[in-house]
């Protein structure tokens, strides 16, 4: 699973460096096939721009534009990750990762995001032409596909 980063301080043209910590709310999938940790803690760097919020994954470099509007706001992703390799007789296992985070925001005086608080959801769905149904209810496999991980965090400038 995608590891939780650690969120440092400052802030820069490309946003605010936060740190969130996260804990683990319910997890569906079991915890053969992806990682799954009881708390996950990492940095990213938020930036809000009016009603655009944009969510920048310190670790993986990776940026996603989402909204921001009454108190509330929303990212999402999706992303492909292969379980199991093409053989000559399997297709092999693809899974992808559908991931929200929502929750509530807190502005200071001047309006810069001074807190994020609610839920990460990762979503795992087999991946279209694939075949997973030999890792779910297996050792190191899915306890189902779908199936969903989801965690409560809260992320503060540091």
């Amino acid at each position: 699973m995608t590891p939780l980063l650690v969120l440092g301080c400052g802030t820069t043209n490309e946003g605010t460096l936060f740190r969130v910590s996260a804990a683990l709310a319910d997890n569906a999938c079991g915890s053969g096939a992806i990682q799954v940790d009881d708390d996950w803690s990492f940095k990213v760097r938020l930036k809000k721009d009016d009603t655009t919020l944009t969510w920048y994954d310190v670790e993986t470099g990776t940026s996603t534009e989402g909204s921001t509007s009454d108190g509330k706001f929303s990212v999402a992703d999706t992303n492909t990750f292969v379980v199991t390799a093409a053989t000559l007789s399997s297709v092999g296992c693809t899974v992808r990762r559908h991931d929200a985070y929502t929750g509530d925001v807190t502005l200071d005086s001047s309006g810069n995001l001074a807190k994020l608080e609610g839920d990460i959801m990762f979503k795992y769905t087999q991946g279209t032409g694939y075949d997973c149904d030999p890792l779910i209810g297996a050792t190191n496999g899915f306890d189902d596909l779908p199936c969903e991980v989801d965690y409560t965090f809260i992320a503060t400038p540091s």
